[in-house]
Parts: C-alpha cells; sequence; structure tokens
C-alpha cells in the first residue's frame, strides 16, 4: 500500500500521516520508511525530506542492540522460574551463594553489565 505524508518544508517536518491517500491541500508526498525500527529504546525514526525523488523518508536512527537491563529482563525469564529455583534453594536448604537461584541470576548480572 502506497504512504502519503503532508510535509513542511519550513520546519523539515511532518504534519499529516503517513496514510493511504493524500490529504487536501498542498505538500502531499510518497512516504517510504528507511530501516526498521528494533528497539523503541534506543532508536528513533528521523523524517527527511528526499527533493530528487519527491518523497519523504523515515530513517531509523540509534542502535538496535538491547540495553543491560534490557538483555537481563530477557535472560530472567519468568517469575515463575525464579520463584521455582528460589523453592528448590529452599527445600535443598542451599539459600546461599550456593543455591540454584543465586548462581543463575550472577551469570546473567556477569554477562550483561550495567554500562
Amino acid at each position: 500500500m502506497k504512504l502519503y505524508v503532508q510535509w513542511d518544508h519550513e520546519n523539515e517536518t511532518v504534519l499529516f500521516g503517513p496514510q493511504g491517500l493524500k490529504g487536501e491541500g498542498d505538500n502531499w508526498y510518497a512516504y517510504t520508511d528507511s530501516g526498521e525500527i528494533v528497539n523503541h529504546r534506543t532508536q528513533t525514526r528521523r523524517y527527511v525530506y528526499v527533493e530528487e525523488l519527491e518523497m519523504v523518508m523515515g530513517v531509523a536512527e540509534g542502535s538496535p542492540d538491547l540495553t543491560w537491563s534490557q538483555a537481563r529482563q530477557s535472560e530472567y525469564g519468568g517469575i515463575e522460574d525464579q520463584l521455582d529455583r528460589l523453592w528448590h534453594d529452599i527445600d535443598a536448604g542451599t539459600l546461599d551463594k550456593s543455591g540454584t537461584f543465586y548462581s543463575f541470576i550472577k551469570s546473567v548480572k556477569d554477562s550483561n553489565p550495567k554500562s
């Protein structure tokens, strides 16, 4: 589906859109994204008017890499798994640095240090 935006040349910004049809008034241009936003915490989209093509492009900027906190959250797994590790450590009498819960959390923290 072809998309359009209304472009403000003076402020170099999108006024309306993207949308499937050109709206009323002037300065409606075809629109396309250049690069996908993978990580909404670390990436943004900047809009650029390309005069040669008479088109507006949305350009992804920033690093798509996970932040250290995002990486930790994804590796920790669900709360159910963490509570299960705690229960087993309590049941085995290893609720200290020798337990599986501590070892697992430490490995996640060590592999994803704060930056």
